[in-house]
């Protein structure tokens, strides 16, 4: 691949400064003139001593998010986490009430799929609006806001379920709006408080709380459908998200940090002496109480433009690195989209006659598949990932993690084949249930890896990134909602399921070039600096 392993006076700190997403994660190794800096630097305390800490925490400020104990970060990424899972389930839950929902209004299960996308668009859309929020004045005041926005979203369907369907669309409407942080802000929480080698585990337990949502949701609410109807689902969701903002007000305090930290780059680049590397400042920081730690927000901060921050998610779309991992993103949650809005219309008729526990079952192999993509993606990408820097000298390079992809494409081809060919010979329902969770592992891998590239790429953006993905992601699921219904009635579920593997696949195979020649994009998009072209940061 390119930007393999330079030897000896080829590894200046230039060379590995110059491509954005480049790391040096071992200490140890051939790393030439900045060798003795890096002894400077703090390592790993578990595992593997030679790993440094990336990007390396301040000395002197306990208030630091990497500084924090594993206890507050792990209560932090929790609430994070919880906040995603419960906005992801709000959005599919309807997936088990479709048909009372369709008796209710007097409406087809196309048009009830719109409201499905009129949640999806919001969705995608209010991100613009959210996070520049979250990077001037921190993430804090976005997820207390979000979650309870949410809830009273909820409250809104709940009584709208039972009304008419103008008010139920527009509750969904507003649900997406307010849901939307889910998808773009618990990344940047991640980079906040975690270092590089915890990252892809990390981004993997998200992006399962994301498809997590999605799949449980149908399963959880089937059994409240069947039981106490539609309304009772989203009253018993409002409740749950009560439940984790009033976790989240004491429990998650701001992670977005402005302080100094080392950088041996800089240093290094500025002929500097090693203690110019190790800043101290002549006093130590005072710790935050956790009285402090309530505070709603900080005055914001200065440097940050609104507007700009507001801009740079549309720049971004012209960065291929970032394109791409949108792509990859958007066409692996297409699944759950798809699976989403036509099961009622696949499981419901003869021969699987499935009612709404039945139909909210079916979620529940999706996401044991999902599992089994947390761990590919996650560990899995990690070992390959430090397979590979290990047999570079040490440095990291974000294209380590890109040969997952081809298991993620075999996965996703194959798990849809098997669905598809299983309902259209309307085999043993097991058969296509089984075929819905394999195609689930390879959406699962799909959905770390486009989120870790591009958050590997380019981390000082991490709020932009996921904003500009998760745009794209609502954009593609949009377009499902429209057409997917009347797509499985006029061509039939084994040719609507290859026609998404394939784009899938086709997708995935870009890793190839990028594998080889991503080093070099990342270069040239360093030395164009779209972003400072453009006046906007």
């Amino acid at each position: 691949m390119s930007g393999g392993s330079p030897h000896g006076s080829e590894k200046k700190v230039e060379q590995i400064h110059a491509a954005p997403g480049t790391e040096i994660l071992f200490d140890g190794s051939d790393n030439g003139s900045i060798s003795e800096r890096l002894h400077q630097m703090k390592h790993r305390e578990s595992g593997d001593g030679r790993m440094l800490l990336v990007p390396q925490p301040s000395i002197n400020d306990p208030n630091d998010p990497l500084n924090w104990s594993t206890t507050k970060k792990s209560l932090t990424f929790f609430n994070g986490c919880w906040f995603a899972f419960m906005g992801a389930i709000t959005g599919p839950i309807m997936a088990a009430g479709m048909i009372q929902l369709s008796a209710t209004f007097g409406k087809s299960l196309q048009e009830l799929t719109y409201a499905n996308g009129a949640c999806l668009v919001n969705q995608g859309v209010w991100n613009f609006v959210w996070m520049p929020f979250a990077v001037k004045y921190g993430r804090r005041p976005v997820y207390i806001f979000s979650n309870f926005l949410m809830a009273i979203a909820c409250v809104w369907l709940a009584v709208a379920s039972t009304k008419t369907y103008t008010s139920f669309l527009v509750g969904r409407a507003f649900l997406g709006a307010f849901q939307a942080p889910i998808e773009s802000i618990v990344p940047s929480t991640v980079t906040d408080m975690f270092f590089l080698h915890n990252r892809g585990e990390l981004i993997a337990i998200y992006g399962l709380s994301v498809l997590g949502g999605n799949e449980l949701g149908p399963m959880f609410s089937g059994f409240i459908v069947q039981a106490l109807g539609m309304d009772w689902a989203f009253w018993i969701v409002a409740m749950f998200v009560g439940a984790s903002l009033i976790s989240m007000f004491f429990l998650m305090p701001e992670t977005k940090f402005c302080g100094p930290r080392p950088d041996p780059f800089q240093a290094t680049t500025a002929n500097a002496d090693k203690d110019q590397v190790l800043v101290q400042e002549s006093s130590t920081v005072p710790k935050k109480t956790f009285v402090q730690e309530l505070k709603f927000w900080n005055s914001g901060d200065p440097d940050v433009n609104l507007l700009h921050v507001f801009l740079r998610p549309f720049v971004l779309f012209a960065y291929p690195t970032v394109l791409w991992s949108c792509c990859i993103y958007g066409m692996a949650l297409s699944w759950n989209v798809i699976l989403g809005a036509s099961v009622a219309q696949l499981f419901a008729p003869p021969p699987y006659k499935f009612n709404s526990i039945g139909q909210g079952l079916f979620f529940l192999s999706p996401f044991i598949g999902s599992l089994f993509g947390v761990f590919f993606s996650g560990p899995g990408g990690d070992w390959i990932a430090t397979f590979f820097t290990k047999r570079n000298n040490g440095v990291r390079e974000p294209e380590m993690r890109l040969p997952t992809c081809l298991l993620a494409a075999f996965l996703t081809f194959f798990g849809a084949l098997w669905f598809g060919l299983s309902y259209e010979h309307q085999m043993h329902w097991a058969m296509p249930v089984v075929g819905a969770g394999i195609l689930s592992v390879g959406s699962q891998m799909g959905t770390t890896l486009g989120m870790n590239y591009a958050l590997d790429c380019h981390k000082e953006l991490s709020v932009e990134i996921m904003v500009t993905i998760a745009a794209l992601k609502s954009c593609i699921a949009w377009i499902w909602t429209w057409v997917i219904n009347d797509f499985m009635t006029s061509s039939g579920v084994l040719s609507v399921f290859m026609t998404v593997a394939a784009i899938n696949v086709v997708v995935y195979l870009i890793s190839i070039p990028f594998y080889l020649k991503g080093k070099e994009i990342r270069i040239w998009l360093h030395r164009k600096d779209f972003l400072r072209a453009a006046g906007i940061i």
